[in-house]
């Protein structure tokens, strides 16, 4: 559901057993949420990291034939999600945003106008929700404060490229990228100033944006040169200066994917395409120190999803094809800093929300 899908492919059926409301199977683990996809409707499920088969439903989302929710990186236990209701089949159609509080299941549509394919964002620790209106070439960001649900356009613009919201700085700052014919640059904006310029990210299309924990620095994937054919890699930028963040080199020179940060915001996480050998792990990459590796598939790549709270486990969506060109055939996992990896099996496309703290 990015800005550049890698593609959807169903996954094989597994064997499920779902669980009464509050029984938990497993103690001290922290619980995956993740939905998986129907035709005309999204189940959402809550599972322990190492026993994602033992899931308990949370609620049925219906949507229009075809089009799944696309979800907001969960904050603490609220998910919030865009999806076109049903009924509604075509392309470009306004969806509506909802915020649903996992342990309460209470849910509230909180607008009516956004656009699907961008994934909406919280901010202010959680108090508020960004999002993007198109409305043909006029491109909003809108605010919603969760409390007294009221919204406030706090950019918008006439673009024939894009523009998209990524959060804010560390000073409370709205923080989007826009596209345009000269590539794609990053701005900050403070109340109701004209934007400020605050890096220009590539002379083409930069893409999946990651804010820093500590909303100092941008993650993101640029395109570069390598022997003659064009590859997307991890960049970092620090919101101080637009200053290019060094990164520790990696086994290879092909494509990364993701990427995300770890909690603690020390070590980026990124996903590698396979080169010398059938398979690559999920490498993080610290500035100033060597890159490390967890676990990789038996056969292609994985690209990470989310961290839990506690640093300990990975979602990830896994591929055992050669690159975004050849992925192959999807399926989803945890992998955990231990070693093990673990199976999210499921009839349809799995789309991981967020973590819920230890049980």
């Amino acid at each position: 559901m990015g800005v550049i899908a890698i593609g959807l492919v169903a996954l094989s059926a597994g064997l499920l057993r779902l669980l009464p409301l509050g029984e938990r199977s497993t103690t001290g683990v922290p619980r995956i949420v993740f939905a998986v996809f129907g035709q005309t409707s999204d189940i959402l499920y809550v599972a322990p990291a190492t026993k994602p088969d033992e899931r308990t439903i949370i609620d049925t989302v219906p949507h229009a034939e075809g089009w799944g929710l696309n979800p907001a990186p969960m904050y603490d236990s609220l998910v919030a999600y865009n999806v076109i209701p049903s009924g509604v089949a075509a392309r470009g159609v306004p969806a509506e945003l909802w915020l649903m509080n996992v342990t309460t299941k209470e849910k509230t549509r909180l607008a009516r106008d956004a656009d699907l394919l961008v994934r909406p964002q919280f901010v202010n620790n959680g108090r508020a929700i960004l999002y993007r209106r198109s409305d043909g070439d006029l491109q909003s960001v809108v605010r919603v404060d969760i409390d007294t649900q009221a919204r406030t356009v706090v950019h918008e613009e006439h673009t024939a490229f894009g523009i998209f919201p990524i959060g804010n700085d560390a000073s409370g700052n709205l923080v989007f990228a826009r596209l345009s014919k000269g590539g794609t640059d990053v701005f900050t904006k403070h109340g109701t100033d004209e934007p400020t310029l605050a890096f220009h990210a590539s002379d083409e299309i930069a893409h999946d944006w990651q804010m820093s924990p500590d909303a100092k620095s941008i993650a993101f994937l640029s395109p570069e040169s390598r022997a003659e054919h064009v590859v997307y890699r991890a960049s970092v930028v620090s919101m101080n200066g637009g200053r290019s963040v060094a990164l520790p080199k990696t086994d290879g020179t092909g494509e990364q994917y993701g990427p995300i940060w770890t909690p603690d915001g020390l070590d980026l996480t990124v996903g590698q395409e396979p080169q010398a050998s059938a398979s690559a792990p999920v490498t993080l990459l610290r500035s100033g120190a060597t890159s490390t590796g967890l676990t990789a598939p038996s056969r292609g790549f994985d690209v990470p999803v989310a961290w839990s709270a506690n640093g300990t486990y990975l979602a990830a969506r896994t591929f055992d094809g050669k690159n975004s060109t050849d992925t192959g055939r999807e399926s989803a996992v945890v992998i955990a800093r231990s070693g093990e990896r673990y199976a999210v099996s499921a009839p349809g496309e799995v789309i991981f929300v967020g973590w819920l703290p230890n049980a």
